[in-house]
């Protein structure tokens, strides 16, 4: 059995991304030919015209069908439960993944309504988490996104989302949004 086909293997087999340092005490190879040896893998897809690829999403390793595919993915798949998730679930997800850590009283600020609510179910959701406290009086709770959040929208890590002076010039340009401090997204 080739190395190709035990990394394809295990990433295939695996419920979860795979790190290269996962896949590198499994098989006993070196990272950088784990890398190589994925990247000749996609190409073989591309170059077979296949409906998946292997991506680096969340710290790891993980397939993924082509976007053209999503339309008959999404039939198939139609009453699986993805995390149900509202306009102002969103925006409060979109504030906490751009600002974290964030407070609560910064996320009502932003959105100019109470988010305690949805705060409470993106945690049941396993989407947020809570990072620590704010050194300030009351000491609020702290919030930040989490893995399943990557894993989620496809992200392998928070340096994929846009920068908070970057959604300022969108709004500008736009004229629509709220005011969003710069620099805040770490």
């Amino acid at each position: 059995m080739s190395d190709r086909t035990t990394i394809e293997a295990l990433i295939f087999a695996s419920p979860e991304a795979l790190s290269l340092e996962k896949l590198s005490e499994i098989t006993g190879m070196k990272q950088g030919v784990i890398k190589d040896l994925v990247e000749n893998l996609n190409e073989s897809y591309e170059k077979e015209k296949r409906g998946f690829r292997i991506r680096f999403v969340a710290g790891g390793y993980q397939f993924f069908t082509i976007p053209s595919l999503s339309p008959y993915i999404k039939n198939l798949f139609q009453k699986r439960t993805q995390p149900q998730l509202t306009q102002a679930s969103l925006e409060v997800l979109a504030v906490i993944a751009i600002m974290q850590p964030v407070t609560k009283p910064i996320v009502d600020v932003i959105r100019k309504i109470d988010s305690r609510h949805i705060i409470i179910s993106l945690l049941e959701k396993g989407l947020v988490t809570i990072k620590g406290r704010e050194n300030k009086p009351g000491r609020p709770f702290l919030y930040g996104t989490t893995f399943k959040f990557l894993q989620l929208f496809g992200l392998k890590d928070l340096n994929e989302l846009p920068k908070a002076d970057e959604l300022e010039q969108f709004f500008e340009k736009t004229n629509y949004g709220p005011k969003i401090e710069a620099g805040e997204n770490k």
